[in-house]
């Protein structure tokens, strides 16, 4: 199949509030006819589906007499391609003893999100000018783009949008460092919610993602409102890589954004400026919970406790995720907020309106009651014998949480009793963030 390509700006319609509101309408039909994106998951499913995890360190993957991103059937790059790597692991959980598929794609790439109707997956950059769309079968490039503006690096995210032809995700302005001008440094550095369709990665419509360096982003069940985790962070001097050194930190907050308008509707920000906030779960605008990361200089000049996404000499430290109520953010885990280190995936049920979140560096799956964000368990998976969980994604029939380890391993949960599966200590990632299953 030939690879699409889409710089920006070449060969695409112009972005307007006019555009905006036809795609808008559309997104927003296909929502109502369906009921919302989250309609019929748990029970749905006629096979387990599979499972898709990145691997950062794709670099480290060996196999097979070297690098497996280099193996014939692995690379999905373009002739020529000297740019980053990332690989895809695509575990079927049918015969999850078998070693899974692999793909490696030209990017720097964080999460992924897959497009059903369209056949296509989604592999969205962090901290790069690419992303790339695969076909979700065969697992070959279809579709290339580099960010919208020039200079500017994609977030890290993306999520399908109800008529299944459209994705959001999220575009960061150059992270430079801050000036005397608060307000300016909030305009000037605002990042984009980009719209473009799925097949082509085609730019269709933009708006601000009304904060800085927009990570996360989630659609309602609704299909009406996109919220969007903004770090709300920039470097401490020019040079610095973002990833890796510990940030400036102006304005963590999640943004309520309107699809139709791109209007924001609500914003709320955590009484903790000294953290990020990074990621969310959002099914409804009275169900937004929001995960912190703070990042510290290790006391040893060492990772303290081996954070494995931790920059060298750099650690995490506690940061207790919070929940919306009205404009504030309540925090949770009162009495264990020392368990709360380096929050990352996180996910709502809506089978039993649970919300559950990894924390690697703890080495804790957390699970809190959706309404009022009581913590239910603690699941503490190195006893299990799965080290720094860090992606988590519901089976195929909503039954069990699949939660997997930063460099291997799976283990299952149930549902509704959270009662533990044995680990599957097989399949390797070579590290990651967060998986997906379809």
């Amino acid at each position: 199949m030939a690879v699409a390509t889409d710089g920006g700006a070449s060969g695409r319609s112009p972005i307007t509030r006019r555009r905006l509101l036809t795609v808008a309408m559309a997104v927003l039909g296909a929502a109502t006819a369906e009921a919302g994106p989250l309609a019929g998951m748990a029970g749905a499913a006629t096979s387990p589906g599979r499972l898709l995890v990145p691997g950062y360190r794709s670099l480290e993957a060996l196999g097979r007499g070297g690098l497996l991103v280099d193996q014939p059937g692995v690379a999905r790059l373009p002739a020529g391609w000297d740019g980053p790597r990332t690989l895809l692991s695509v575990l079927d959980l049918a015969a999850p003893d078998a070693p899974p598929r692999r793909a490696a794609y030209p990017l720097r790439g964080h999460g992924t999100a897959l497009v059903p109707a369209a056949g296509i997956g989604i592999f969205a950059g962090m901290e790069g000018r690419t992303m790339v769309a695969f076909d979700a079968a065969s697992l070959d490039l279809v579709a290339m783009a580099e960010t919208l503006r020039p200079g500017w690096h994609f977030g890290g995210h993306a999520v399908a949008l109800p008529d299944g032809r459209h994705i959001a995700v999220t575009e960061r302005a150059p992270a430079v460092p801050a000036g005397p001008d608060r307000a300016g440094d909030l305009a000037r550095m605002a990042g984009r919610v980009v719209i473009r369709e799925a097949a082509s990665l085609r730019p269709v419509a933009d708006f601000s993602s009304h904060g800085l360096r927009p990570h996360d982003i989630r659609l309602t069940a609704d299909g009406r409102h996109l919220v969007v985790a903004n770090y709300g962070s920039t470097v401490v001097a020019d040079g610095d890589f973002a990833l890796t050194t510990i940030p400036h930190i102006l304005a963590p907050c999640a943004a309520i954004i309107e699809l139709a308008s791109g209007k924001l509707v609500a914003r709320f920000a955590p009484a903790d400026l000294r953290a990020e906030l990074r990621h969310l779960a959002a099914p409804a605008l009275d169900r937004v919970f929001a995960v912190l990361a703070r990042l510290e200089a290790a006391a040893s000049g060492g990772s303290a406790g081996g954070d494995p996404v931790a920059g060298p000499g750099l650690t995490y430290a506690p940061a207790a995720p919070v929940r919306r109520d009205g404009a504030e953010a309540v925090p949770l885990m009162k009495g264990t907020e020392d368990r709360a280190r380096q929050a990352l995936s996180i996910a709502h049920d809506p089978a039993t309106d649970r919300v559950w979140i990894t924390f690697p560096s703890s080495h804790l799956v957390a699970v809190f009651d959706g309404a009022g964000g009581r913590t239910l368990r603690l699941i503490e998976t190195d006893r299990l014998g799965l080290h720094w969980p860090c992606g988590i994604a519901p089976s195929a029939d909503g039954r069990h949480w699949l939660v997997t380890g930063y460099w291997g391993g799976m283990l299952s949960l149930d549902g509704t009793t959270l009662q533990p599966g044995p680990v599957n200590a097989a399949p390797l990632w070579w590290g990651h963030s967060h998986t997906v299953t379809g």
